[in-house]
């Protein structure tokens, strides 16, 4: 038997459709809404689990420890807890839903946390994230080292999978697999 899994649509854009239009020419994009409000996150992820969404994404694609000091004054280590808070409103709406449903008996798998990781370029907020223009200016290796404690934040708060976003060229995907193998991710399985 063929199972498919529906992932949820665009949380920016749902959240434009909330009324949070300003986020549209922000460089932070929809991840400032984790900091200045969580609520509205979670709500958008709860509007997609109960349109039928089995897997949420965390709102995390354009956020990075260099985004989060310049736009939002963070420390590294706040900016860090703040990719971590996307995972945990991600869980706590998935979580929240899943009791309701479990109660209603409504018959469907638990819904999975999917931690989003946009490329590089989408913290440039220049449009590069399409294009990959940002590759080569960058090594491999500084592009691992910019990622790494990114994907490292979303495994060690708990994501079910990781969800590589907006790939413009090969660059990312050897960027995510080998950022994903040197962090402390232990497979399930």
């Amino acid at each position: 038997m063929t199972r498919y899994l529906v992932l949820d649509g665009g949380l920016a854009t749902e959240l434009i459709g909330m009324g949070y239009n300003d986020i549209s020419n922000d460089p932070l994009w929809s991840s400032r809404l984790t900091k200045t409000h969580p609520d509205a996150v979670k709500q958008a992820h709860t509007r997609f689990l109960e349109a039928g969404s089995d897997v949420i994404e965390t709102n995390s694609y354009q956020a990075s420890v260099e985004g989060f000091r310049t736009h939002l004054g963070t420390t590294p280590e706040e900016a860090l807890g703040l990719i971590a808070q996307s995972v945990r409103l991600a869980q706590e709406s998935r979580d929240e839903f899943w009791t309701k449903c479990d109660k209603l008996n409504c018959g469907r798998q638990r819904p999975l946390v999917a931690g989003s990781v946009g490329p590089y370029g989408a913290a440039l907020h220049d449009g590069s994230e399409y294009s990959g223009n940002y590759v080569d200016r960058l090594t491999i290796e500084a592009l691992m080292a910019w990622h790494r404690p990114r994907i490292k934040a979303l495994v060690d708060a708990g994501v079910d999978l990781l969800a590589f976003e907006t790939i413009p060229m090969t660059h990312f995907f050897i960027v995510g697999s080998y950022g994903l193998a040197q962090t402390t991710y232990q497979s399930p399985c």
